[in-house]
């Protein structure tokens, strides 16, 4: 009978794989789950340095990780080594599996955003997991070479951890290899930590790097406790309530309407207002020379629901990574909606072609003390959907105008565009969808444009041009790589707070005005207020009436919406910028350098006293909600708004209504 070599081959195959997944990987699982985190981490380094042509950084960037997931590996190797018990080296895979996945979020987070992550970053996962998740999702689909390259290695990752801790097996060492495995990655922990302060005393590079030097799991923790931005202050600040503000007898008496049309996440430089060429916006650029233009305007938070209440309430919104201002209060803050309708009898709307539930907007639109309501879910036809947020803009035209026509009386109406947000998608008649995000987010910025135009051609049908007052301003921009960073919420760059800003008053403000000097989003309540006839003198608004005088030496803040983030201010052409992350203080000229390329460290000094003045800033802006920590309250009849303590959340219920 002739043997079958083919088995005997194929058994010595098997019992190799099976030597080396037990023999080497399972035995010594949390020393191969620590080697893939820092492999992770050192692609998606690579990975950003070719992105940004910043190549030469990269040797410094990844000193940190190299010396802390290694010196960790060594750890952990020297613990199961001493103590080579079942539980120990479950524990010691555990510890592994929680730096690597902490390594896998950062890679997903630094390829979307072009910074390392923090733990606050997933705050928004926690309060309102379906519209991250399809968020996330959606991000995915746009980015699917990406998804593969995080998702099936974490996949993996995941099934061994799983498999590891069911049938843990403790280790067999030689102990010569062991002694010497153990002495060389000593040795390249110590020379990464010898050599990184050299790396360090290189000029800073002209484009951002975001803190990229740093490890990201050390950088998470010491964020924890680090001395900046992170630990919100005291909320003492109340903002007064409807029918609290009184102003002196108005000097003239104007009633005319007021629309006014905020951009979502569109960058000035993206716009026909810019001084670089942009034909993306002709209708904006024709709406500009009609009324007044302000070419240095900025975001005060660059977050669509903090840039809202100060746009809409002249005062700076609450400085602390939550949604406090959309957790529903006993009766509404003194916003320009509520102090039009006390004082002139109007009636007011907030129309957005999102989707109410994404940050609790009928909480915040309540809170603001507008009558009525508008968001995707009223529209009621999936076929205008768009992405997981907007709806085809267009399809708003007939609610808006029908509840104009609704009434005689004069109005104060604000629309929220939303096409323009993440995914930057427009609807099929429009044009086929660029593959990339930055295609997609002109071509989103051309639709908006359009569907200005077609907006202002509706009012003058209507008949009532001539007694409108529309403006159109941006809650914040959006960054693409211009200083190696994504978004908008840890920026502090021109391309995430200059915001495009017109108003067109017929017969209250000159044709082709141009204000240049810095002005804010909080400056927008106050201006329309005086060009309606109201002295604001007394309402102590945090912003003022920037057609008139405005002093040389007046400071503009901003910040970003998460804690940890930059803030600063706009004072003349300096632009101070203090980044508690990187704990430095510096500044730029942007009359010289707009695209602010050259960072000019401040003094010691005088570092110290503005990071000072930016913290007592920051935390004079906290807002007490004065409410209880949880609760529940239907707003519009159609929305059921929930909160915990700092955030909200909303359900529609008007289907739910119908059919009971």
């Amino acid at each position: 009978m002739v043997p079958d070599n083919s088995q005997k081959v194929s058994g010595m195959k098997e019992s190799v794989l099976t030597r080396f997944f037990y023999g080497f990987l399972v035995r010594r699982a949390y020393s191969v789950i620590m080697l893939v985190a820092l492999l992770c981490t050192l692609f998606v380094k690579l990975f950003h340095a070719y992105r940004y042509r910043m190549q030469d950084y990269y040797f410094g960037w990844i000193l940190a990780d190299v010396s802390f997931l290694l010196g960790m590996e060594v750890v952990l190797a020297l613990v199961c080594f001493h103590w080579s018990k079942k539980w120990v080296i479950r524990t010691a895979t555990v510890v592994a599996g929680v730096m690597c996945t902490w390594s896998f979020l950062n890679a997903g987070w630094l390829i979307r955003t072009g910074t390392q992550i923090l733990p606050r970053v997933l705050l928004p996962l926690f309060r309102a997991p379906i519209n991250c998740l399809s968020i996330v999702g959606v991000n995915m689909i746009k980015m699917p070479a990406v998804s593969i390259f995080l998702l099936a290695p974490g996949i993996v990752a995941l099934a061994f951890f799983i498999y590891v801790l069911a049938r843990s097996v403790p280790p067999v060492y030689n102990k010569k290899h062991f002694v010497i495995r153990i002495t060389l990655s000593i040795l390249i922990v110590l020379t990464a930590v010898a050599v990184r302060p050299m790396t360090g005393r290189r000029s800073s590079p002209p484009i951002a790097s975001k803190g990229l030097r740093n490890n990201a799991q050390i950088r998470a923790v010491l964020s924890l406790f680090m001395r900046d931005y992170s630990k919100m202050a005291e909320p003492k600040r109340k903002i007064p309530l409807s029918g609290k503000l009184e102003f002196a007898d108005r000097r003239i008496k104007i009633n005319h309407n007021v629309l006014l049309v905020v951009l979502e996440g569109v960058q000035y430089r993206y716009t026909s207002l810019s001084d670089e060429s942009s034909n993306l916006t002709p209708y904006l650029a024709s709406f500009a020379e009609q009324g007044a233009t302000f070419t240095n305007a900025r975001s005060a938070l660059s977050h669509t629901t903090k840039a809202l209440f100060a746009l809409l309430t002249g005062r700076y919104p609450s400085a602390s990574q939550d949604l406090a201002e959309a957790v529903p209060v006993v009766k509404p803050y003194a916003s320009i909606a509520t102090i039009l309708r006390n004082n002139l009898n109007y009636r007011s709307a907030f129309f957005q072609s999102a989707m109410g539930t994404f940050e609790s907007r009928p909480g915040l639109v309540a809170n603001l003390g507008f009558d009525k309501f508008w968001a995707r879910e009223d529209l009621n036809d999936p076929n205008s959907y768009i992405g997981y947020l907007a709806c085809d803009e267009f399809s708003t035209l007939k609610p808006i105008i029908d509840w104009i026509k609704a009434e005689e009386r004069p109005f104060f109406l604000t629309f929220l565009c939303s096409v323009t947000h993440d995914p930057y998608e427009v609807p099929e008649w429009y044009g086929t969808p660029d593959k990339e995000p930055v295609g997609r987010y002109r071509q989103s910025i051309s639709y908006t444009d359009d569907f200005l135009a077609s907006l202002d051609v509706a009012l003058k049908e209507l008949n009532i041009s001539d007694e409108t007052i529309l403006c159109i301003v941006g809650d914040h921009g959006e960054a693409f790589g211009e200083h190696g960073q994504l978004g908008h919420a840890l920026i502090a760059f021109e391309e995430a707070l200059r915001i495009p800003f017109c108003i067109r008053a017929p017969f209250l403000i000159e044709p082709g005005t141009k204000v240049t000097k810095p002005v804010s989003s909080v400056d927008l309540t106050p201006t329309l207020l005086t060009l309606l006839g109201f002295d604001t003198a007394s309402a102590a608004f945090d912003g003022i009436d920037v057609l008139g005088n405005i002093p040389d030496d007046r400071k503009v803040y901003f910040t970003g919406w998460m804690q940890e983030g930059p803030a600063g201010f706009v004072q003349g052409d300096r632009k101070i910028i203090c980044d508690p992350t990187n704990k430095t203080t510096y500044c730029y000229k942007l009359n010289f350098d707009p695209m602010e390329m050259v960072r000019i460290e401040l003094p010691e000094q005088q570092a110290k006293e503005i990071d000072d003045e930016i913290t007592a800033w920051r935390s004079g802006t906290i807002l007490n909600l004065a409410q209880t920590r949880t609760g529940k309250k239907v707003v519009y009849d159609d929305w059921l708004c929930r909160w915990t303590n700092r955030t909200s959340s909303a359900k529609y219920i008007k289907k739910e209504t119908d059919n009971n």
